[in-house]
């Protein structure tokens, strides 16, 4: 038998629903999905052909909530997830909401206060400066140890950022020690200031991470030197000094960073040094080239980076894309590009042809 609800039922229900509605804010899912097909010129000492996704940016989806306490105040949160499109696969060592996971709140005057799993100021202020935010992962600097690929995600953090004034950014972050065996479980402090105004932009970040989980062999297809153990290891320190700035002029933006790396043992210690310069240039509203050149020391080894990568819009949320990078390793270093195997040699060369949709 079926049951009607009266009219004089339904308007207070929808108006008990609507109320509930207002007071428990707005929720968002939002995503990417990058996918594509790669020509490796030497992946472990031959060439292939593979099919890759997660390059130019890695696919996630996640959830992003605000509710208003009044006052120009919100709690937020957001969780999001890294995962494999071709394999279904989390990301992020299997970890449900890997790449982000805080809650919070902000404030238009006083800034946001959030705690939880989250991102450095590499990653907030310097990253956007750099090739690898336009080509991805083969435009950035060996193993990632500056961070600017987002591969530090710092657990049990208390972040604070405010904008003062203008177009000045400033914050702070301090994570608890947790499991020293675990990547980004170490005690850590951060900070960064970006200022963008006009024509010009600059910024800086520091990072101090303890007990931080290293296999150098695998990571950069070299040792961090004969003083350092072989293979993983947990590193008892490692910091992170970079400088970055633009100048963007109508279509053309060119900019130039600076990282210096240092990781030490209670025995030993070793520093890592990248330079980089880029350009970016809006052909029209729907194409964009970019081309950039960086060197990385670790002495005795170098690391020598150009790449490259023409990008056409065919909506708002679509792109295909794409991009050539070159790499050139010496001093008893091989070539390695993030994600795919090393060389067998100081060389490679990865050509891309991608498409990457938002939502």
């Amino acid at each position: 038998m079926k049951r009607h609800l009266s009219p004089a039922l339904v308007l207070p229900a929808l108006l008990v629903v609507s109320s509930l509605a207002k007071a428990q804010g707005s929720v968002t899912l939002y995503g990417l999905i990058d996918t594509g097909i790669t020509y490796v010129s030497n992946a472990g000492g031959k060439s292939e052909v593979v099919a890759n996704d997660g390059i130019i940016q890695p696919s996630r989806f996640g959830f992003r909530g605000s509710e208003d306490l009044g006052g120009g105040t919100q709690a937020i949160f957001t969780l999001e997830n890294g995962f494999s499109l071709n394999t279904g696969a989390f990301s992020q060592s299997g970890l449900i909401f890997g790449r982000q996971a805080f809650v919070g709140v902000t404030n238009s005057r006083w800034g946001s206060l959030t705690l939880g799993r989250q991102y450095d100021f590499v990653w907030d202020y310097i990253t956007l400066f750099s090739m690898g935010s336009r080509i991805g992962a083969y435009g950035f600097h060996p193993g990632d140890y500056d961070h600017l690929g987002g591969s530090l995600r710092i657990n049990n953090a208390v972040k604070y950022s405010v904008q003062p004034i203008g177009g000045l950014s400033l914050g702070v972050l301090y994570a608890f020690g947790g499991q020293p065996a675990s990547a980004s479980n170490g005690r850590a402090v951060a900070a960064g200031a970006r200022y963008t105004g006009g024509i010009f932009s600059i910024a800086a970040a520091y990072n101090n991470v303890h007990d931080m989980p290293l296999n150098p062999s695998a990571q950069i297809a070299t040792s961090l030197g004969p003083s350092f153990p072989q293979g993983l290891f947990v590193a008892n320190n490692l910091q992170n000094i970079e400088l970055a700035a633009s100048v963007t002029v109508g279509p053309s933006s060119t900019r130039a960073l600076f990282t210096d790396t240092t990781i030490d043992t209670p025995s030993t210690s070793a520093t890592m040094r990248s330079y980089e310069v880029s350009e970016v240039y809006q052909f029209t509203p729907a194409i964009a080239f970019s081309a950039g050149y960086a060197f990385t020391r670790m002495s005795p080894a170098i690391w020598r980076n150009v790449s490259a990568v023409l990008d056409y819009s065919l909506s708002k949320r679509t792109d295909v894309y794409l991009s050539a990078a070159y790499q050139n390793a010496s001093g008893g270093a091989h070539a390695a590009f993030l994600t795919l195997p090393p060389s067998s040699n100081g060389h490679d060369t990865a050509v891309r042809i991608g498409m990457r949709t938002f939502f």
